[in-house]
């Protein structure tokens, strides 16, 4: 449900196994994972994101439609995110 992804998205617990997580590389959901990371000290800088190697190799990754629950979800954790700044 919507929220139990914002749910998620608020304590950056992201079900892997769920769609479309499966048909994502393993190399990108680290980079989601890293990104996520609740601890601002352990999180990826901006730098460390562009750095990365999935980012690196995107020109051989796959192009492979995700969907539209993909812009929904995205959608939903660019709006968490405002809220989760207004909180802090």
């Amino acid at each position: 449900t919507e929220q139990e992804v914002a749910q998620a998205i608020i304590r950056s617990a992201i079900d892997f196994k769920k769609d479309p997580w499966p048909k994502v590389l393993d190399n990108a959901k680290d980079l989601v994972k890293k990104m996520l990371n609740l601890d601002p000290k352990q999180r990826l800088t901006t730098q460390e994101v562009l750095e990365h190697s999935w980012l690196q190799n995107a020109k051989k990754a796959p192009n492979v439609p995700l969907g539209e629950i993909v812009k929904v979800r995205l959608k939903q954790f660019s709006v968490m995110n405002k809220v989760k700044k207004r909180a802090l």
